[in-house]
């Protein structure tokens, strides 16, 4: 069995901390409406819609998702469209204004507005001062282990939502175990981590991580744990090996990495998140510096 797990400040997934499930039931229906949500960000679904996900009325959704969440529905979508944003600045060659218009905004000038009020910096200066050209030299200096491409086929997962810093997703993975331990021991499942947010970018409090498992379609779930298809797609893969505290100097490698050697004979292009982590030993019965980990990030 292989146990999955991501913090910048890790620790064992299965632990005894208390699991997501003793949450109250109206923090799961919110929380099935952000998923809604994020899976059906470039729609801007209405109100009404993104209430019947959480099995509300939009009379009672909207202050019932305030109250919860700290934000209003429009203000998290615009959130999370900004950090995405964010994202392709820093690691991509894109246009400004063509990640301005897939945001949502119908000009350069309201999507700076939007991202200075989010970030206290415009997108231009966000670029140049985050764009420094010295993970590149780190890459020369530490270099990874062998880079593959690997294509993922679409599945179904099973997944409970950790929101918050990384340090505590082990309740997450607490959950998840505690309702697929038997698929574990006799089905032999595949698990894994989604991280969907960059901790440099994402408020602590705001960081969205999944803990996974492949389970087949029509495979009935109870409470935190929810179904949820995967795409598939492209990765770029490496193994990480050493403590989970170091994990971020092989990203910031690996994005380097991407952006300025072919792989697998072609140049690509960084994808969206989320990214995948796959622990490849035990962390209860392994010394940090043995422990491997597979990074894979989206490309395209």
């Amino acid at each position: 069995m292989s146990c999955m797990d991501k913090t910048t400040d890790q620790t064992n997934p299965i632990d005894d901390s208390k699991p997501e499930d003793d949450r109250p039931e109206e923090l799961m229906r919110i929380e099935a409406a952000c998923r809604f949500l994020e899976a059906n960000l470039d729609e801007d679904p209405p109100l009404d819609a993104v209430a019947r996900a959480a099995h509300y009325s939009p009379f009672h959704f909207h202050r019932l998702f305030r109250g919860l969440t700290g934000e209003t529905v429009r203000g998290y979508a615009r959130r999370i469209r900004l950090e995405r944003s964010a994202y392709r600045i820093v690691h991509s060659d894109d246009e400004l204004l063509n990640i301005a218009l897939d945001a949502g905004y119908g000009s350069h000038e309201a999507f700076t507005r939007a991202f200075s009020k989010q970030f206290g910096i415009a997108p231009s200066t966000y670029r140049s001062e985050k764009q420094d050209p010295r993970p590149v030299a780190s890459t020369q200096r530490l270099p990874l282990s062998e880079v593959r491409i690997e294509k993922r086929t679409p599945c179904t997962l099973a997944c409970v939502r950790h929101v918050g810093p990384y340090s505590d997703v082990g309740r997450a993975w607490k959950s998840l175990m505690k309702w697929g331990w038997a698929k574990l021991v006799f089905g032999k499942a595949q698990t894994f981590g989604l991280s969907y947010d960059d901790p440099d970018v994402t408020d602590p409090q705001h960081v969205r991580y999944d803990a996974c498992m492949v389970v087949k379609d029509g495979t009935r779930t109870k409470r935190e744990v929810l179904t949820q298809p995967f795409d598939g797609g492209y990765f770029a893969v490496t193994v990480h090996e050493g403590p989970y505290v170091t994990l971020g100097e092989t990203y910031a490698r690996l994005f380097a990495h991407i952006v300025t050697h072919p792989i697998s004979g072609r140049r690509w292009r960084l994808g969206d998140p989320p990214s995948l982590e796959h622990y490849l030993n035990d962390p209860r019965k392994t010394a940090p510096e043995a422990l491997r980990t597979e990074v894979m990030m989206r490309v395209k």
